[in-house]
């Protein structure tokens, strides 16, 4: 971790010292003092802050681990487990916990906070099947579990209160309607050029709704995903990704890329970003937009996206361009977010986490 270093300023009390005889200025003596002081502090906070770490870590998983440090940054103390790559345990300064982020196998839960009511959520889903890894969080982006179970490929999202926030897997076969539906859908995401090729990839199933099945499509030029709600056929997400696969490798210049596009998403006014919303809404997934007041991103995660919200009407997150188009759209018909992205679960089960060992 970089720590700042206090460089005394030694050059004036030097002289003046000489000038009055003096061969040893206090401050001389004192200064080095002070920094070794402020590294004894910064150790003693990673001290504590490692600690609440370990403790954390016991409430949600009921497992002791041994914890290193992780990435430095700006005013966040940061860990992982020992001989774990991908976990975000940090903390700031003050004491306060920034985002816990860990991947678990189920079967190495030992107690916890979530173990009791994931066995019986999935007993019920389920029944005879437990998931073969968890993805814990505690953070302000999401607090709960992600459990998943890669042979049958299936998630549970479970909130922090146990109550679920909705299930995914990946289905045989959609009803020929909604089938059908997406055949259309793709045609018109990809203006024609692309008659077939979509792919079943998910349903999503929340109690007492409607079911949501989810299609993509990739190729050399472009990534399309949507999603076909299946009894009214109306489309609740929509994205197209024409970056061609292309990905920036180096942190400095992604950061580089990501500050120019926020620049100049930032000089479109909120008129122009409503206009083009309602504009691509329609063409994209055919929603009206019309009595929307539409927010920026305020966070820096969140700044190339919107939030449109109508009383007495599903709230709509959409995404933007740096030319101010918009590249996906996501309905929350049911006042619950459901993750379009990402789910799909790759490899033989239970080997996800154990890939994060070094």
């Amino acid at each position: 971790m970089n720590k700042k270093k206090i460089f005394p300023i030694l050059g004036v009390a030097l002289l003046s010292g000489s000038l009055q005889g003096c061969q040893t200025p206090p401050v001389q003596a004192d200064a080095p003092n002070k920094v070794n002081i402020n590294a004894s502090q910064d150790v003693k906070l990673e001290e504590k802050l490692m600690q609440h770490a370990q403790d954390k870590l016991k409430e949600l998983t009921g497992n002791t681990y041994t914890l290193i440090q992780g990435t430095a940054m700006k005013d966040i103390v940061s860990f992982k487990r020992e001989n774990f790559k991908h976990d975000i345990i940090t903390y700031k300064k003050n004491g306060k916990l920034e985002d816990i982020g860990i991947n678990i196998n189920y079967e190495d839960l030992n107690g916890g906070k979530y173990q009791t009511k994931l066995k019986k959520t999935w007993e019920a889903l389920f029944p005879g099947e437990t998931p073969k890894y968890v993805s814990i969080s505690e953070s302000i982006y999401l607090v709960g579990t992600t459990s998943s179970n890669a042979k049958q490929n299936k998630q549970v999202y479970m909130e922090d209160n146990g109550e679920l926030h909705g299930v995914n897997y990946a289905p045989d076969a959609a009803p020929a309607s909604v089938q059908k539906k997406a055949a259309q859908v793709l045609s018109k995401l990809t203006n024609g050029k692309v008659k077939k090729g979509e792919k079943l990839d998910r349903v999503f199933v929340l109690d007492g709704k409607p079911n949501v099945y989810q299609y993509k499509y990739k190729s050399k030029t472009m990534d399309v995903s949507f999603a076909i709600e299946d009894q009214t056929l109306e489309l609740l997400q929509a994205g197209v990704d024409r970056s061609n696969g292309k990905g920036v490798d180096n942190y400095e210049q992604f950061q580089k890329e990501e500050k120019e596009k926020d620049a100049k998403i930032k000089k479109l006014t909120l008129d122009t970003l409503m206009k083009n919303a309602m504009k691509d809404a329609k063409m994209m997934i055919n929603f009206d937009l019309k009595g929307y007041k539409g927010a920026r991103g305020t966070n820096a995660w969140d700044k190339d996206q919107m939030t449109f919200t109508k009383k007495g009407a599903p709230t709509v997150t959409a995404t933007v361009d740096a030319d101010g188009s918009f590249n996906s759209f996501i309905v929350e018909k049911y006042g619950q977010h459901l993750s379009f992205g990402g789910n799909t679960i790759v490899g033989p089960a239970n080997e996800q986490p154990k890939i994060l060992i070094n």
